[in-house]
C-alpha cells in the first residue's frame, strides 16, 4: 500500500486555554498604567537635587510602599503593550507591529540603562548616608549618557508609541474612538505635565480608562476571535 501522501502526524488533545488568556491579559491591561499614575500622584515631586531629597526622605516613608507600584509598572508594561497591539493586530497589523517594536522596546530600554534616580535616594535615606556626598555621586550618575539613552527610550515609547498604539485601536475598530484617543492623549501628554505631579500622574489614569476599553474588548469578544484555536 502507497502512504506518501497519507499524514502521520499524531492526533493528541490539546487543552483550549484562550478564555484563561484572553481574561488574564484584560486583567493585566490597564494595571501598570493606573499604578504608576498613583504612584506619581501620591508621591511628591523629587527636590532640586539628590542631597535635599535625601533629607526630605530621611523623615518620609512614603516612598517605602510607593515603590511597589513601581515595580508593578515594570513587570506588567510590556504585556499590556503586546496585548494592546494583538488586539489591533487584524484591523491594522502595520500600526500594530510599529508600536509594538517602538512602545515595547523603548521601555524595555529603561529596563537596565536609567539605572539610579530614586531607588538610590531610598537607600541614602535609610541607610543614613551622608547627603551631600551620596547626593552628589547620584546626580553625576544621571549625566551619564548611557542614563540619558535610557530617558530617551522612556520618552520614545511614552509619547510616539502610545500615538501609534491609539492609532492602531482606532484604524482597527477593536475599542470605541473615544478609548484611543485618551491612550493617545494620556502617553502624549505625560513628558509635559511634568510641573506637577498630581497632574503628571493623572495623565497615566486617563490612559488606564482607555487601556479599560481595550480590556472590555477582549471580555466580549470570544475566543474564535480572539486567536486560532490549538492544534
Amino acid at each position: 500500500m502507497n502512504t506518501a501522501g497519507l499524514d502521520t502526524r499524531v492526533t493528541t488533545n490539546v487543552r483550549d486555554t484562550r478564555g484563561f488568556w484572553r481574561v488574564l491579559l484584560a486583567i493585566v491591561v490597564p494595571i501598570p498604567w493606573l499604578a504608576k499614575g498613583i504612584q506619581y500622584i501620591v508621591l511628591a515631586p523629587a527636590s532640586g537635587n539628590s542631597a535635599d531629597q535625601i533629607k526630605d526622605w530621611i523623615h518620609d516613608g512614603v516612598y517605602n510602599w510607593v515603590q511597589w507600584l513601581d515595580v508593578v509598572f515594570v513587570v506588567l508594561v510590556v504585556p499590556s503593550i503586546i496585548t494592546m497591539a494583538f488586539v489591533s493586530r487584524r484591523g491594522a497589523p502595520l500600526l500594530a507591529t510599529a508600536a509594538a517594536i517602538v512602545m515595547g522596546g523603548g521601555f524595555l530600554m529603561v529596563l537596565p540603562l536609567n539605572i539610579g534616580g530614586d531607588p538610590l535616594v531610598w537607600v541614602a535615606a535609610r541607610g543614613g548616608y551622608d547627603p551631600t556626598t551620596t547626593g552628589t555621586f547620584i546626580d553625576a550618575l544621571a549625566d551619564d549618557p548611557r542614563v540619558g539613552l535610557g530617558g530617551l527610550g522612556f520618552i520614545t515609547a511614552i509619547t510616539i508609541g502610545s500615538i501609534l498604539i491609539s492609532l492602531a485601536l482606532w484604524r482597527s475598530r477593536a475599542v470605541p474612538a473615544w478609548a484611543a484617543l485618551l491612550v493617545g492623549l494620556g502617553g502624549l501628554t505625560h513628558p509635559f505635565l511634568s510641573f506637577e505631579h498630581h497632574i503628571h500622574g493623572a495623565g497615566l489614569v486617563v490612559l488606564a480608562i482607555g487601556c479599560a476599553a481595550v480590556s472590555s474588548a477582549l471580555l466580549k469578544m470570544s475566543n474564535s476571535e480572539y486567536d486560532l484555536p490549538p492544534f
